[in-house]
């Protein structure tokens, strides 16, 4: 028994899931460093490089600069190409040339390659060109040193490599760090010749060059942290994002013997009331995301196109660190860790965000750790307004919020009750009898009273006798004599007369008691205006409880003498020359007060390993950031750091770019027993973190509203991959041209490179009219893209532009050329995109241009114009993706020169109408049943300078007393609902009520004018 239970906790301890994903993941990663490590620079035609000449000097005086020919069109087609594809590519100074073949190896692989480099960039100073370099380490080839390590046993050779790295020289170089990394290089791989001229043998020389090649995908790091991820037991995993890997696996081996065994990986139960605290503008969705990451472990959250991933990613970093919690924001990409932390840091908010991985940031951190320890950081000053804001506030001012919201539903449901009981009157008052013979005015109870009254005399005087004729005679005097009648006697006729005279008085009297009650509630133009100055006051609010929660940290951190000296020696350890020593430093310090310090973290998943130690869950929440592009592999070690994790990514766009080979990767999966039921899933060549989130996910969000592009340019990406379910909320009337298509005459593809030189020049000449125009307008200048699905094109453009806009026109302008995959995650004013097709192109290039993920990255990154280029007549194009979009821009162009008041016009009530009418009257355009953001507005009414939407609230053309039967008290709900969202979309909003019309229509036509004039009529 005994030894059952020992060998059970063995199983436990060794054998687990999620440590076989990470030596799969590791060997799938180890391939793919092979293939992409850049040992031999002329084996992707993508780099470019040009040598030095002369003696080495910006190394050995990295203060200074190297200066180049400004002249040379080399140099000068170097720096303009960085500056154009900066997102996918930059610059490195590399030095000590590695060249010749490894003729140890069967395959005799080619070596021209650094192994020494550093980031660099190039800028022009006057009519020469000066390179600098923009970081104060250099870093090793690892990749190319590890192809020329032939041991099997991969802990050898990562050792060699540490021994390497150990003595990588520092900045300023000295001959005498060279000599010590080259004698060490030597002891480690004797067949390297050191500068000795042998033609095919590998040789180390003493040149340099700068470089433009691609940025890194994966690094050493990574493979390091799959392993160490792969040694721990299990129990380990149970403090990570990672946890519900392996208690999905463990429960699905139990549902095959135990039918009925849900999986539920809820974290926590649904909190009845939720306060978030954001500083931006907070959707619904976006508040669904704040609200499942309190409850789940793993939260996929879909952000098509322009729905504010950022923003969403901003107010959830706020919340949750205005809640006490700390979080890991990575990414693929360095922009899209840039630009939130870029957002959150702008907040004011002290020691919000480290921007980790990025070059001198350690320096940075250490500086900054140092002002706070010496008490430096004014953590008082600017302050007065924030000190006393907490979560209580916030939740005072959502209860204050809830109860205008609720007035509000109650005035717009009484409103519509009010109309519908003046229709009513109005229709009553048609009978000639129903008026003119009851003059008095009567209370409610008195007409109840009369109206019973007037039913016994109908009894009496249907009965015979000569008592009950005086009784009766008696009781009608009575009658007339309270309600001043003259000249009427007592009849049938007359009680039927007297009778529609109270229900007059009752239909008045009602309509009279409704505007009391809407009285009492409050004036619905105040409550609205009250509503939004609370949405405005909500998000200083958060700024304010951000500022005031950060202060109160950081006070409490250098109040503790324990966690001062832990800082002390984490900022030390940040500038430790010694590498090893700085990572045991940083490894095996409580790195809690440094978390205390910053707590968010923002770094790039092939930069984390050098930023961060490997510690499970160190961050309450890690969020992935473009997580389509994120491959499973680099994220696992992010999601180990974090105890949950919320994935934002989009499978409707392009995921990541994997070389490893098909059957390397089955061989993997088979070599690690991968389950079928999970070698779906975890293929690390076509799925990305983001398709596994999905998986685990139980509660996947979608980003629901578009704020990037005019809606002619987004509205084809809406209906054709998301199925119409995104609102666009750009109020702009969109001008004719923001979407074009220009179909080039006589083009042809060149087949061997896949480019289009007639494209290319029609392209050039709309980049010079788009930068002249601006020039000649005075223009803020627009942001260009130019996009085209085949490489070929794309180097064809970049040539044409390094020989003809000048450099500063290109920073200007940020004039930046590729594919789709460079645009991922970014937007332009205008994208001018190449499909690259003509005639003679063979049929795989239109497979190629209608892959649904490439082609939905490519039309929706503009703003404000998209111009599109094919040299192929469209009525050509067989049935697809393409000749679908075709035709839907050529329907825009139709439709966009339509007078839009020609269209027969379709409004849901005559006060619409009448109001339209009467605007109209007044000069104004007037567009009835506009459509924005999903929502029809009655009415946007514009002048030559600005438009407004006009609601018409409260007009029922029914004529029931009980509103349920066409209104639901949700349906005035919606409308407060539908006003907040068109407020975000930057309307300004007017309502006018039924009963403010039927009052005074002059008012009401006044009220627009001084909306759209500013002055008071």
């Amino acid at each position: 028994m005994l030894q059952e239970a020992t060998k059970i906790l063995s199983s436990a301890f060794t054998d687990s899931f999620v440590k076989r994903l990470c030596l799969y993941l590791h060997d799938c990663v180890r391939e793919e460093v092979k293939s992409s490590t850049f040992r031999n620079l002329n084996q992707d035609k993508d780099n470019k490089w040009i040598f030095v000449e002369g003696e080495e000097t910006l190394l050995t005086n990295p203060e200074s600069f190297l200066t180049l020919d400004g002249a040379s069109s080399e140099v000068t087609e170097l720096m303009v190409q960085a500056e154009i594809s900066q997102k996918d590519h930059y610059l490195i100074y590399g030095h000590l040339f590695l060249t010749g073949k490894n003729t140890k190896r069967k395959r005799g692989e080619e070596f021209l390659t650094p192994l020494l480099y550093v980031p660099c960039k190039l800028e022009r100073n006057g009519i020469s060109i000066t390179c600098t370099l923009t970081d104060e380490t250099l870093s090793l080839n690892t990749g190319s040193l590890a192809e020329l390590l032939k041991y099997d046993d991969e802990d050898k050779v990562e050792h060699l490599l540490e021994g390497l790295i150990d003595v990588v020289p520092d900045l300023p170089l000295t001959n005498e760090g060279i000599q010590i990394f080259l004698t060490t290089l030597k002891s480690i791989i004797p067949d390297i010749n050191i500068d000795e001229n042998v033609t095919d043998k590998l040789t180390v020389s003493h040149k340099s060059a700068i470089i433009l090649t691609k940025r890194p995908t994966v690094t050493a790091g990574l493979l390091h942290e799959l392993t160490q991820m792969a040694e721990m037991p299990v129990g380990v995993y149970r403090e990570t994002a990672l946890s519900i890997i392996q208690e999905e696996f463990s429960k699905s081996k139990k549902a095959k013997t135990q039918q009925g065994i849900a999986f539920d990986n809820k974290k926590n139960k649904k909190e009845e009331s939720f306060y978030p605290i954001t500083p931006l503008d907070l959707s619904n969705s976006q508040k669904d995301v704040l609200e499942a990451t309190k409850q789940y472990p793993i939260v996929s959250v879909c952000g098509p196109p322009g729905t504010g991933k950022s923003q969403t990613i901003v107010n959830l970093v706020s919340h949750l660190v205005a809640s006490g919690k700390t979080v890991l924001v990575a990414s693929r990409m360095d922009k899209a860790v840039d630009v939130v932390s870029e957002r959150l840091n702008n907040l004011g908010a002290p020691f919000l965000c480290l921007r980790a991985g990025r070059a001198n940031y350690q320096k940075q951190l250490n500086f900054q750790l140092q002002d706070l320890l010496a008490n430096k950081v004014d953590l008082d000053s600017g302050y007065e307004l924030s000190i006393l804001s907490n979560a209580d506030d916030m939740k005072a001012l959502y209860k204050t919020k809830a109860d205008l919201e609720n007035k509000c539903q109650k005035i717009l449901e009484l409103e519509t009750i009010w109309h519908e009981a003046l229709q009513k009157y109005k229709k009553h008052i048609e009978n000639p009898d129903s008026e003119g013979v009851i003059k008095t005015e009567l209370t409610k109870s008195e007409i109840e009273s009369y109206k019973n009254l007037l039913n016994q005399l109908e009894k009496s005087l249907e009965k015979a006798g000569l008592i009950n004729s005086i009784l009766t005679k008696f009781s009608f005097n009575k009658l007339r004599k309270k309600l001043n009648l003259n000249d009427i006697e007592p009849s049938l006729k007359t009680i039927d007369q007297l009778r529609l005279n109270l229900l007059t008085k009752e239909l008045a009297l009602s309509l009279k008691n409704i505007e009391g009650s809407i009285g009492k509630i409050g004036n619905i133009h105040q409550l609205l205006d009250n509503l939004k100055e609370l949405r405005q006051k909500q998000k200083s609010l958060s700024k304010d409880i951000l500022k005031n929660q950060r202060r109160e940290s950081l006070k409490s951190l250098i109040r503790d003498q324990f966690k001062r000296q832990t800082l002390y020696i984490h900022s030390k350890a940040l500038v430790e020359r010694k590498k090893n020593l700085q990572n045991r430093l940083l490894q095996d310090e409580d790195f809690r007060p440094l978390l205390e310090a910053f707590p968010c973290w923002g770094v790039t998943t092939y930069a984390i390993s050098e930023s961060l130690p490997l510690k499970p869950g160190l961050f309450d929440v890690a969020i992935i950031d473009e997580a389509s592009q994120c491959d499973i592999a680099s994220c696992f070690p992010v999601m180990f750091r974090a105890k949950s994790a919320v994935i934002v990514g989009d499978d409707k766009q392009l995921s990541h770019l994997s070389f490893l080979e098909k059957a390397k990767e089955q061989s993997f999966l088979s070599k690690y027993n991968i389950p079928d039921r999970y070698q779906i899933m975890w293929r690390f060549r076509t799925n990305s973190i983001f398709d596994l989130a999905n998986f685990y996910s139980v509660h996947p969000i979608l980003l629901d509203e578009h704020f990037r592009s005019r809606p002619p340019i987004i509205n084809f990406s809406n209906q054709e991959f998301y199925g119409n379910r995104i609102r666009i909320m750009n109020r702009e009337l969109a001008p004719a041209d923001c979407i074009e298509l220009h179909i080039v005459k006589d083009a042809k593809v060149d087949l061997d490179n896949t480019r289009n030189m007639a494209e290319a020049e029609k392209i050039m000449e709309t980049l010079q009219d788009i930068i002249i125009n601006d020039e000649k307008n005075n223009r803020k200048p627009s942001s260009i893209g130019i996009i085209s699905p085949f490489r070929g094109q794309v180097e064809l453009i970049k040539k044409a532009i390094s020989q003809v806009i000048t450099d500063d026109i290109v920073r200007k302008h940020q004039i930046e050329v590729g594919t789709a995959h460079t645009f991922q995650g970014d937007e332009k004013d205008i994208i001018l995109l190449s499909f690259t097709l003509a005639s003679n192109s063979h049929h795989q290039s239109l497979t190629f241009v209608q892959k649904p993920n490439l082609f939905n990255v490519a039309i929706t990154r503009a703003r404000k114009q998209l111009i599109c280029f094919i040299s192929k007549e469209p009525e050509t194009l067989p049935a697809g993706l393409l000749r679908s979009y075709v035709e839907y821009i050529r329907s825009n162009q139709r439709n966009a020169n339509i007078n839009p008041e020609l269209i027969q016009e379709n409004y849901n009530n005559s006060m619409e109408k009448e109001i339209a009418e009467l605007c109209r009257e007044e000069g104004f355009k007037v567009l009835p049943n506009f459509e924005s953001a999903g929502f029809n507005i009655d009415l946007v009414i514009s002048n030559e300078f600005d438009s407004i939407a006009v609601e018409c609230c409260g007009y029922n053309e029914a004529t029931s007393l009980n509103p349920s039967e066409n209104f639901r008290q949700e349906d005035f709900s919606k409308e407060i609902w539908k006003q907040s969202i068109l407020e975000r979309c930057g309307w300004k909003i007017l309502r006018i009520t039924a009963r403010e019309w039927s009052y005074s229509q002059k008012a009401c036509i006044n009220r627009i004018k001084e909306s759209l004039t500013g002055q008071n009529f």
